[in-house]
């Protein structure tokens, strides 16, 4: 038997899979796995694991993700290479394919074999209704030219700092889809030491990153000798630090940063959380304050279109 695990941002996958057994009923061997807004990636990756180990007896398991490039895609991904013959891992689930997946397990001999078939159907789901009239129209019309990559938008000779961002997961879905687009960067900069050492995540990050957009990941040393050195002429350029001590270090280096944005910073010990999402140590309270102290405003934004406020309004 094929495992099945359908996963998601926030109750996607126990949504959806509530919408599946009213159609399907209930499926033996599957897993809903939501990622919740307080969830960090070590909490999703715990719930994953779990999920594949209940699953132990199945000869093989098909991953269903929401969003490629999200935090369930990647953390599920990163499984993967630790299972290559047994595990697949597909993005852009739909209610289609999770039918699919439910019911076609049983004429598939292998997880890759059912892969193959859920992407067929996942992708015929996907119509736009169409009046007549409109269906001729669009018929005269030749087919769009393929997309351009993304390039870089020439603001003068030198690169420009266009976001700075802190997040834990550092690329995922509102970085990658969302924010990326929303400031129009050409590169993403992820300054962080501990990220070289992890090959898994190394390669979660090269998956995740936009199509068209350009990819530097180094020590924070690094980033700051590079970014100083005008290394990306040209180039919109997206910083990501993985905490806050990353980016304050950034700045104390002489980056040219305007406004720094955090966005998740998960719970450790010691750290109290000052809103969704954001879980401040006293250590990160001191090192914004210097931030801001220097010139530098600090804003905590998930999303872009929730309020910029000084981070400083939620430590009241």
């Amino acid at each position: 038997m094929i495992g099945l695990i359908v996963t998601g941002h926030g109750n996607f996958a126990t949504g959806i899979t509530s919408s599946f057994r009213l159609i399907a009923g209930d499926a033996p061997n599957y897993e809903a796995v939501d990622f919740l807004p307080e969830e960090s990636i070590e909490m999703l990756t715990e719930k994953m694991k779990g999920a594949v180990s209940r699953l132990e007896a199945c000869d093989s398991i098909l991953v269903l993700a929401d969003l490629a490039g999200g935090s369930p895609y990647n953390v599920a991904s990163k499984l993967r290479m630790e299972r290559m013959d047994t595990m697949e891992v597909m993005a852009g689930t739909n209610l289609a394919a999770i039918i699919e997946a439910g019911l076609g397990r049983e004429m598939a001999a292998t997880a890759k074999e059912l892969a193959g078939t859920v992407a067929q159907t996942a992708k015929s789901q996907v119509i736009r209704f169409l009046t007549d009239e409109e269906k001729a129209a669009a018929e005269a019309v030749k087919p769009a030219r393929k997309p351009v990559p993304r390039q870089a938008v020439q603001d003068g000779p030198e690169g420009k700092i266009v976001h700075a961002r802190v997040d834990e997961r550092l690329i995922h879905g509102q970085v990658a889809m969302v924010w990326t687009n929303t400031v129009g960067a050409t590169r993403i900069v992820v300054a962080n030491n501990e990220v070289l050492k992890d090959d898994m995540a190394l390669s979660g990050l090269k998956m995740a990153k936009p199509a068209g957009v350009k990819l530097s990941i180094m020590t924070v040393n690094r980033a700051a000798k590079r970014l100083k050195e005008n290394a990306y002429a040209g180039d919109r350029i997206f910083v990501i630090t993985k905490n806050i001590g990353d980016m304050a270090e950034l700045i104390r280096l002489g980056v040219k940063i305007e406004k720094v944005n955090v966005g998740n910073v998960a719970k450790r010990e010691g750290s109290r959380n000052i809103k969704k999402s954001v879980n401040l140590t006293e250590q990160d309270i001191a090192d914004i304050r210097e931030m801001i102290d220097t010139g530098h405003p600090v804003t905590a934004q998930m999303i872009p279109n929730e309020s910029d406020q000084s981070i400083l309004n939620y430590l009241q």
